[in-house]
């Protein structure tokens, strides 16, 4: 992106064009700003304890996800709310499950795990955990991508809302009971993801942004705030209660 795509930040003034500085400290702003004018509404973002999604079949999950060295129930404690999602989907329905960002270990690369990560672990682990689901991943390195029996991938750009168009053109049309945020972690990224998840998910069906960081959470108070004006969603800030803190966000499609 460069300065000249910040053009919405501009004061439309003499010698604007002389002072883009100013755009660039405009848009940093501008979360805070919707964030502070939302609190006028009386509105509070609300976190949920992780515990809140505690069931019998977690356990199953994390071991599925540590056999494939998918770090989603160690360190973090992920298999708490995507064994709940499943149980309430079916765990022997015929799933359809997005995830985007599946985890290069090229280090160079943004987000890399490291060498000795393992490129589509949580996927391969999804699809050992359920026996019927299809399986989907996406990521921004193209050399990870790949194709076995039940999972399929792509390219995509999370900062590139267009690129979301390759998902459907090598997917086909179709809705996900499960779509997974696992990518870049910034909220720009993360808003990318989340618009098409809204349009793209099954009545029952459930979104998680994964890896929001302490320092990050006041940034979903206004989309929160947003989504919660649709009492077709249902949301949830969720405290992953490992050490270092991390959050994530949470919405079922009702």
């Amino acid at each position: 992106m460069s300065i000249q795509d910040l053009h919405m930040f501009s004061a439309a003034s003499m010698n604007d064009h002389s002072h883009m500085h100013l755009w660039v400290k405009g848009a940093s702003l501008f979360v805070g700003q919707i964030n502070s004018l939302v609190k006028h509404n009386n509105f509070t973002l609300k976190i949920v304890d992780i515990n809140t999604f505690d069931n019998e079949s977690k356990n199953i999950l994390a071991q599925a996800l540590n056999e494939n060295r998918s770090d989603k129930a160690n360190p973090h404690n992920y298999h708490f709310v995507y064994s709940y999602i499943f149980n309430k989907l079916g765990k022997e329905s015929q799933l359809k499950v997005l995830e985007v960002g599946i985890g290069t270990n090229n280090q160079d690369m943004i987000s890399s795990m490291g060498w000795y990560g393992r490129p589509g672990a949580s996927l391969y682990a999804f699809k050992q955990y359920l026996p019927n689901a299809q399986i989907f991943g996406c990521d921004i390195d193209k050399a990870i991508l790949f194709k076995t029996d039940r999972i399929n991938t792509c390219y995509v750009d999370q900062l590139d809302a267009s690129s979301f168009d390759g998902i459907v053109q090598t997917f086909g049309k179709q809705k996900y009971d499960l779509i997974i945020d696992d990518g870049l972690h910034s909220i720009g990224a993360n808003l990318n993801t989340l618009l098409f998840a809204l349009d793209n998910l099954n009545n029952n069906g459930w979104i998680v942004i994964e890896d929001i960081g302490a320092n990050n959470v006041s940034n979903w108070t206004g989309i929160d705030y947003i989504l919660s004006q649709n009492k077709q969603y249902e949301t949830f800030m969720v405290n992953e209660k490992k050490e270092g803190g991390g959050y994530m966000y949470v919405v079922h499609k009702l």
